[in-house]
């Protein structure tokens, strides 16, 4: 399955790794890292996730890696990484579309 970053994602990654980074900057580029690699073994077993229980409606998947949600959408033979948000992050339907 090919695996794509939206910007959005990707900015998401950035500023993870910003905001970790003023503690440590290792620690910033290990989380990314792993969160990298969670979402390419998701795209290797897509059906590992589960709907994102705010918005089942809305087609989204999420799995998670520390405390923080991978989101991504199924299209085809695509899996479309939508956000990645920290578990205490309030989701809003916005950042799904």
């Amino acid at each position: 399955m090919n695996l794509i970053w939206s910007k959005e994602s990707e900015d998401d990654l950035d500023s993870i790794h910003d905001y970790i980074a003023r503690q440590s900057p290792w620690n910033a580029t290990r989380l990314v890292e792993r969160i990298v690699l969670r979402a390419e073994a998701v795209a290797e077993k897509p059906m590992r996730g589960h709907p994102v229980h705010e918005f089942p409606e809305s087609g989204c998947v999420e799995v998670h890696e520390g405390n923080y949600r991978i989101i991504y959408r199924i299209k085809g033979d695509s899996l479309s990484i939508v956000t990645v948000i920290h578990m205490r992050q309030m989701l809003n339907l916005d950042r799904l579309r």
